[in-house]
């Protein structure tokens, strides 16, 4: 399913890492890496009307010479690369490009500084993940975690492993089973499908929510996969997190409607929650 992706990046310390760590996904039949770097054109004119000069030029062969010791891994390991230097406004030009090459999956990089993390609604992530009209794969390249014993850093490794699936049986939650012959051909073994029940949930909609868990089960065995299925009560975004950290999964995947628009406990506050505050890369399935 995830043939062509586009690559967007800044340069960051670990976006060779990342890229790297999607290699994997040549077995699931990914033949072509679109790499994308965006000259901001907001941050040039703040400083063509500071008076900095700029060598727009130099940039982007600056650019080019980065880009160039990508494509030279991607091609080492049997997949095209093509290199697209635009100046531009960031989100838009990663939206365009998504849409003019025909990609299958975007990957967003995502870093958290420490606990409390980042501002996420309206941040670059956000809007990529609202404006996309393909899966976006919200991988964590950094993340740094303030404890009482210290500060420890991590890292996004080995993300097709194992997977927490989240669902309310909408449709956008369904549509995440699209993708897993996709992920089991990459080398996802094992999936924890979980749905969250809301607190004073009616006893008859508990029961229901039960007796569905058990058909999800019977359908992911069916595919393969080592299952486990779980009905938890709480708040969903934050029994999601846990449950992620709990089970050491690698990745968690979950859907939204679309343009935007979110469904049942899948609604924007949760899945930009998880994505946000997860130490666990994400894939937000369309």
């Amino acid at each position: 399913m995830f043939t062509k992706i586009l690559y967007p990046t800044k340069f960051e310390e670990f976006s060779l890492p990342i890229l790297k760590s999607l290699t994997c996904l040549k077995a699931g039949g990914l033949n072509e890496v679109v790499l994308l770097h965006v000259i901001d054109k907001n941050i040039l004119h703040t400083l063509h009307r500071s008076g900095i000069p700029v060598d727009e030029n130099k940039m982007v062969k600056s650019a080019q010479r980065q880009l160039d010791a990508y494509v030279d891994y991607l091609e080492s390991n049997d997949i095209k690369a093509r290199v697209k230097i635009v100046i531009g406004s960031i989100v838009s030009e990663i939206i365009k490009t998504s849409t003019m090459e025909g990609v299958s999956l975007i990957v967003a990089g995502r870093q958290r500084r420490n606990t409390l993390g980042e501002l996420f609604i309206g941040s670059t992530t956000d809007r990529i993940i609202r404006q996309s009209p393909v899966p976006v794969l919200v991988a964590k390249y950094r993340i740094v975690v303030e404890t009482p014993g210290g500060i420890f850093e991590r890292y996004c490794e080995d993300m097709f492993k194992k997977m927490l699936y989240p669902t309310d049986w909408s449709s956008c939650a369904e549509r995440v089973k699209e993708v897993l012959p996709s992920l089991k051909a990459i080398g996802v073994s094992e999936v924890i499908a979980v749905h969250v029940i809301e607190p004073h949930t009616p006893l008859k909609d508990s029961e229901s929510s039960s007796h569905q868990m058990e058909v999800l089960g019977k359908e992911l065995k069916a595919m393969g996969f080592s299952v486990k299925t779980l009905l938890i009560e709480g708040k969903p975004y934050e029994e999601i997190i846990h449950l992620a950290m709990d089970e050491n999964v690698s990745l968690i995947a979950m859907g939204t409607h679309g343009m935007g628009k979110i469904e049942g406990i899948l609604g924007g506050s949760v899945s930009q929650r998880v994505v946000e505050y997860s130490e666990k890369p994400v894939l937000i399935v369309k």
